[in-house]
């Protein structure tokens, strides 16, 4: 996953892939390091998702433009547009589903 350090990178990001996911995790969270192992693997097995991470520390305007209240979070983006979020425990099976079915659709 790529690494960003400023909103601007994050929204263009967003809007420079058809389908991206945006991991937003915070320091000392040993719930993000288990996610963050978890969406790292999932990414590798989906290369058509672009990924991009960051932390809520060093990018606190990421609270207010993606409403990010808890780490970690997931959101993931088709077009620009929002498919899917999840925050604190998150539901690795509906995120794997629900980008399969975004994957497979902008593929056909």
């Amino acid at each position: 996953m790529k690494r960003a350090n400023s909103l601007q990178i994050i929204q263009q990001h967003i809007a420079n892939y058809r389908l991206s996911l945006l991991y937003v995790q915070a320091p000392n969270c040993g719930v993000c390091t288990v996610f963050h192992t978890q969406i790292e693997k999932l990414l590798s097995e989906m290369p058509q998702i672009a990924g991009i991470e960051t932390n809520i520390v060093n990018v606190p305007s990421i609270a207010g433009a993606f409403q990010v209240m808890s780490a970690p979070a997931v959101l993931a983006f088709a077009d620009g547009k929002e498919i899917w979020r999840g925050a604190r425990f998150i539901d690795m099976k509906a995120l794997q589903d629900i980008l399969e079915k975004y994957s497979q659709e902008y593929t056909i």
